[in-house]
């Protein structure tokens, strides 16, 4: 499986997309608050701006462009979007002192769409306040290019068209009318032709024509270029719309628009319902909202990247982190190294934060897919092997995807690089993986977009046997390039399976970002032969995973190859992490005269088995993991589990950002797997089952509260008022709250179930007329419990 194989997967990513033309327009410029492109590298690149249009200095004070916290906003985002068809966006503008309403709908065949972009005055505005609207357009590698070409002109019939040709969309058209033309105040096209560095830049590029003109609004200056400025300044209420077609393509027609879009949102209600069903206390029309707008925007976050990046090939020997100092020695390493500009790569994927964090990550990016594979499984599937396809030989994937010098442009310097030898959260094998597997074998139902995947058995196998060996190769680059130090050098409790331990790699004083986990507490200063029980937690769950796909395409070792890594795992957990004194699971160090030692900070870390499933109704540790959770002088909040125990020494201290807020995603996880647990015949089965509905309550209450008020998903959550916090929008992994709103309905189904199979075992001794009696009295005819 070498460079020819992936070169193999690679091409067969690129036909799959080819082969969706509904998929090759988007707002795929999540960085705008409104920006378009198709999945094309070195393409066409189209936004939206839009500021005050009283005057020149009013414009370039308050120019929007890029999603900014700083904007001052009060809300923005698609109120019903699907990735295949379009959809709405609403921006609440109050220093602007209008709302912008953008809509976008492609055509049948996926070649064209026409967008629509709408203002109104917000209350206590003048009827005839100006709002200047700018539209960009470029073209990418317009330079010293005979097959590219962009103009742009005033039309007599409508306000402006361009036309011009690509290498790969081939001829082109756009153009733009305006709804009402007795309320334009302005309009002028400004073409430019600019370095290639700064076609991204339109704002500064926009800010410093209007700067340099000796008029007071933009000069009209139209023809050729690769960057062109379409600015009207409307009074009042305003409408206008853009229409792109290839030459090959029917534009979309007003009639086609207009019906496509009331389509979608006659349709998109009950599409949510049945991808993602709400059990009864959360049937109120704005619950049906909260879920409508959490999958709209999560859809709406997704992006096409393109772009080289930076990363260290020196693969110098201090990054093997062995010394005591390891720290110091692998920063000075880094210092002296010489970074390498990769070459361009591409990738879809969904992100964080169209604000914060506007690019791909990759333990996040799991947690995205969780969410997306309940509503269009095929389109989870491209965006997952978009991803594998960045995967170098090794099988490292970068943690975070910094593709082109935009993207960069949100990352500070010391951050920009992406280092082989650094792991995070593997999401795609550990959680992704069996959830794919499980909907591929009917073992968790799907009520998504119709997939041909999922309706073919030949084309599920398919897709698995092509990204299963992609997943092997990474849990096996995990395992090298993460492994603990089991030399004799090193104490180990008694019983320690050598091999079965672990430590994430880029660990400082005071921070380990790979984990994912980025200020958690850890051994502090860190050792070399510490081991950190969340990668051990996160290796067992992959093998697990891996162990049930491997069965499934009849791998028979390499099953039983996964099972043995499994079950060591599972082993050590117990024997090398278990620590009686607090309960719980814990890190382990080295002391100075080489003793063993455990390091205990309650939370997340120590929680892991858990939220990964690593915990069988009948465990012996469950019961005293269970009594952890659920104390509120630790762990238990009224608005969800705290990341860190509330009696740790460091919880609330620093920076605090894993040190006791609440994070959705890993909640998510421990609702997931209480609902199993309180699902499965065991001794703790109604304690797990009501730890999971009472968790499930306070994370939903919490979200659904603090959005109702804001506007906005956040990126994390105060244990101690439920309010948001930090970064928004985030309608990143906190998307996935929506997986938990029906757990209430699995569990009565699972119930019913259970009861169903107990019952094909009676109805065959002697007491089942005695059965018939018991179970009338208890299931209903519907299949419900009464």
């Amino acid at each position: 499986m070498g460079l020819y194989w992936l070169l193999l997967f690679s091409l067969n990513v690129l036909c799959v997309t080819a082969g969706d033309p509904s998929l090759e327009w988007g707002p795929y410029r999540p960085i705008l608050y409104f920006g378009l492109r198709p999945q094309t590298p070195d393409s066409l690149l189209i936004g939206l701006m839009w500021s005050q249009g009283e005057s020149k200095s009013g414009i370039l004070k308050s120019l929007r462009n890029t999603c900014e916290m700083g904007d001052g906003i009060e809300g923005y985002g698609w109120t019903i979007y699907d990735t295949r068809t379009g959809g709405r966006q609403i921006m609440h503008d109050s220093e602007n002192r209008v709302d912008i309403t953008t809509e976008f709908v492609k055509a049948d065949d996926g070649k064209s769409w026409s967008a629509r972009i709408s203002g109104q005055p917000i209350a206590g505005a003048p009827s005839t306040i100006k709002t200047a609207l700018v539209f960009h357009i470029a073209l990418e590698k317009y330079h010293g290019s005979s097959s590219k070409s962009l103009s742009c002109a005033m039309d007599d019939s409508e306000f402006a068209k361009c036309s011009g040709h690509d290498t790969s969309l081939g001829q082109f058209e756009l153009l733009m009318t305006v709804g009402d033309t007795t309320n334009v105040h302005d309009k002028a096209i400004h073409s430019s032709t600019v370095s290639e560095d700064q076609i991204w830049q339109a704002k500064g590029v926009f800010s410093n024509v209007l700067e340099t003109t000796s008029q007071e609004s933009l000069a009209h200056e139209a023809g050729n270029g690769n960057i062109h400025f379409l600015q009207v300044i409307f009074e009042g209420a305003f409408s206008m719309e853009i229409i792109y077609s290839p030459s090959q393509g029917a534009a979309v027609d007003p009639d086609t628009y207009k019906k496509r879009l009331e389509d979608l949102e006659s349709s998109f209600p009950k599409r949510v319902d049945d991808a993602f069903p709400r059990d009864d206390g959360y049937h109120y029309t704005r619950h049906g909202d909260f879920v409508q707008e959490i999958i709209s925007n999560l859809q709406g976050g997704l992006g096409f990247f393109h772009g080289d990046s930076k990363k260290d090939i020196s693969y110098a020997p201090e990054y093997q982190e062995t010394d005591l100092d390891f720290w110091t020695k692998a920063r000075e390493a880094m210092d002296r190294a010489t970074i390498t500009m990769v070459e361009p790569m591409s990738l879809l994927s969904h992100t964080p934060s169209r604000s914060s964090y506007p690019r791909g990550f990759l333990w996040d990016e799991g947690f995205h897919l969780r969410t997306i594979m309940e509503w269009d499984f095929d389109f989870a599937v491209l965006v997952l092997q978009s991803w594998l396809n960045l995967m170098d030989e090794d099988g490292w994937i970068g943690r975070e995807q910094i593709l082109g010098k935009e993207a960069r442009s949100k990352v500070p310097g010391e951050f920009q690089v992406q280092y082989p030898h650094y792991a995070n959260p593997p999401m795609f094998e550990s959680v992704l993986l069996p959830a794919f597997l499980a909907k591929i074998t009917g073992a968790s139902k799907y009520g998504g977009n119709p997939s041909k995947i999922l309706a073919s058995a030949a084309e599920s196998k398919s897709i698995l046997e092509k990204i299963y060996p992609l997943h092997a190769r990474r849990y096996a680059w995990f395992r090298r390039t993460q492994s603990g130090n089991f030399t004799a050098g090193y104490a180990r409790p008694e019983g320690t399976v050598d091999g079965h331990g672990f430590r994430w790699r880029g660990t400082t004083p005071g921070h380990c970002l790979t984990s994912g986990l980025d200020d958690y507490p850890r051994a502090n200063p860190p050792h070399p032969g510490e081991l950190h029980v969340d990668a051990l937690a996160w290796v067992a769950s992959s093998a697990k995973s891996l162990q049930k796909v491997a069965a499934y395409l009849g791998k028979e070792q390499e099953a039983e190859d996964y099972s043995k890594d499994y079950k060591s795992a599972l082993h050590n957990l117990d024997t090398v992490h278990w620590n009686d004194h607090e309960a719980s699971h814990c890190d382990t160090s080295i002391e100075a005269n080489n003793e063993f030692r455990h390091v205990c900070h309650v939370g997340y870390v120590t929680l892991m088995p858990l939220f990964l499933g690593l915990l069988d109704a009948n465990h012996p540790r469950l019961p005293a993991i269970l009594d952890l959770v659920s104390d509120p002088s630790k762990m238990w909040s009224p608005h969800g589990i705290r990341s860190l125990s509330a009696q740790d020494s460091e919880y609330g201290t620093g920076a605090d950002y894993w040190r006791g807020p609440i994070w959705i995603n890993l909640n998510v996880l421990a609702v997931l797997h209480l609902s199993e647990l309180g699902s499965a015949d065991g001794p703790e089965r109604e304690r797990a089952q009501n730890l999971s509905l009472s968790l499930r309550d306070r994370l939903v209450n919490s979200v659904f509260s603090d959005w109702n008020d804001t506007g906005y998903l956040w990126e994390q959550y105060s244990d101690k008022n439920g309010r948001g916090q930090r970064s928004h929008p985030f309608t990143g992994w906190t998307a996935a709250i929506i997986l938990l709103m029906g757990i209430a309905k699995k569990q009565e189904q699972s119930g019913t179930e259970d009861m169903e199979r107990h019952t094909n075992v009676l109805l065959t001794s002697k007491i089942a007329p005695l059965w018939h009696t018991l179970l009338a009295s208890v299931v209903g005819t519907n299949g419900k419990r009464n």
